[in-house]
């Protein structure tokens, strides 16, 4: 019995309050490099839509027409940004997983 209870206990190599702090570590930085990721997507979406416009510091007088790829990427960034968004709160939500 005792010998049992020594091994579990040295098993559980935690440390402090038995957290395993590498773990912690890991989904820190995990989660910063996809917050990075989401909002460098977003942002270059919504400057690739602001192309053209007449606040976008150009100095023509006239507003210009955005060229149709920078359309499509700025589409595009945005909304591969809300799909990484929906795809982070179907893994927080447990209920999206019942089989």
């Amino acid at each position: 019995m005792i010998a049992s209870a020594q091994t579990a206990a040295s098993a559980s190599t935690g440390g402090f309050l038995d957290v395993d702090w590498n773990s912690i570590a890991l989904v820190c930085v995990v989660t910063l490099v996809a917050v990075v990721a989401v909002v460098t997507l977003y942002s270059t979406g919504m400057r690739l839509l602001a192309v053209g416009s007449p606040g976008d510091g150009s100095t023509a007088t006239s507003p210009q027409r955005r060229p149709v790829i920078a359309t499509i990427g700025g589409y595009a960034c945005v909304g591969v940004g809300i799909l990484a968004v929906l795809y982070g709160v179907y893994l927080v939500i447990p209920l999206f997983h019942m089989a």
